[in-house]
């Protein structure tokens, strides 16, 4: 091991993601599907970039999005955060305590003591530095590869990340697009878990909201509505994992991420717990069991916002979408905003997007 590398116990970790995911996906030996190269390129920003797709934040998004506002009406696109809230398996969960309370004269002050783990819980931001990828021939975690080909040597400490931390993200302001994917793709049912949105469903998605290819563009974000969203107040055993499987849920696979990335947009959102469909289909890449994660956080520096609350929005574009007359704009489109908390060497961050229209 390398000095300052946090130690994995690699037998456990394996154990508990096969668990996770359903031991008989990793143990059935399926062959690679196409060729598909994860070691990371340099990033397009340089040798020193820490911000990834952030960097496409740029005053002309800004006022591309904001002249999107015409209702002035904003919607909150995430879950309160709350002890007992649905948490991803093996997570500590949110507990609140008070603070000390103070007297000042007749005034009296209240605070309070959070514990959590508040970077990877309920409605989240995954910075770059969340995943890595460690070459075949090789168990260390120092020899990882994450973004713009820095290594975990470098990347990762006992005191948190030394790079790639969710510090280094500028503030998402910029246009968003909402990918109804549930009421356009599949016939206004949720999505069951394990069914993976195929990039025919996002084409098919895209016409029926009087869009294509070309409304999806560099700087902005794209959320995606599965409907998995009801599922939250299921708990961890019905949001997270289903009996007998481990984790579960729809999402989009490879084929879908590389197409995002290759419009160049800043992030992913979705409903659901993580983008992607899980559980996991036949690997790609020898071990790369999260795929989307790779490409995106990775390959891409393209980041995710998961566990998003996206019906109200959703409705409400729908609704507008009948009522537009043939020909005018699709109002799939809108204002978003989303600053993460600068919390030095995390590897993600909790908050709550906004979309205004």
């Amino acid at each position: 091991m390398k000095p300052g590398v946090m130690p994995l116990r690699g037998a456990i970790v394996v154990t508990m993601a096969a668990s996770l995911i359903g031991g008989a996906a990793l143990a059935r030996g399926v062959p690679m599907l196409g060729a598909y190269d994860p070691v990371p390129d340099p990033s397009p920003w340089g040798p020193d970039d820490e911000a990834g797709a952030s960097n496409t934040q740029t005053p002309d998004k800004v006022l591309d999005g904001k002249r999107l506002i015409k209702e002035g009406k904003v919607y909150r696109l995430g879950h309160v955060y709350e002890p007992g809230m649905s948490t991803f398996p093996g997570n500590q969960g949110l507990s609140v305590e008070a603070g000390p309370m103070t007297l000042l004269g007749q005034q009296v002050t209240n605070s309070e003591v959070m514990h959590g783990e508040f970077g990877q819980m309920g409605t989240q931001f995954d910075a770059l530095g969340h995943f890595g990828y460690i070459p075949p021939g090789s168990v260390d975690p120092a020899d990882a590869l994450f973004y713009n080909q820095f290594t975990g040597a470098e990347v990762m400490t006992e005191d948190g990340l030394a790079h790639l931390g969710v510090e280094h993200v500028k503030p998402l302001v910029t246009r968003g697009v909402l990918l109804d994917v549930k009421r356009h793709a599949n016939g206004g049912e949720t999505l069951a878990w394990g069914q993976e949105i195929t990039l025919a469903m996002v084409m098919k998605t895209l016409r029926a909201q009087k869009m294509d290819a070309r409304d999806i563009g560099a700087g902005d974000v794209v959320l995606i509505f599965t409907g998995w969203e009801e599922n939250w107040e299921l708990g961890s055993e019905g949001y997270y994992t289903q009996p007998g499987v481990g984790l579960a849920q729809p999402g989009i696979g490879l084929e879908v991420a590389k197409w995002l990335s290759s419009r160049g947009i800043a992030c992913v959102g979705s409903d659901n717990f993580g983008i992607e469909v899980t559980p996991p289909k036949p690997p790609v890449a020898p071990g790369l069991i999260f795929p989307v994660h790779h490409h995106l956080l990775v390959k891409s520096g393209i980041f995710m916002h998961e566990a998003m609350v996206l019906s109200e929005l959703a409705a409400d574009l729908a609704a507008e979408l009948e009522e537009r007359p043939r020909g005018h704009r699709s109002p799939y489109e809108f204002f978003y905003v989303y600053s993460p908390l600068p919390l030095r060497g995390a590897s993600g961050s909790p908050g709550i997007p906004l979309a205004i229209r």
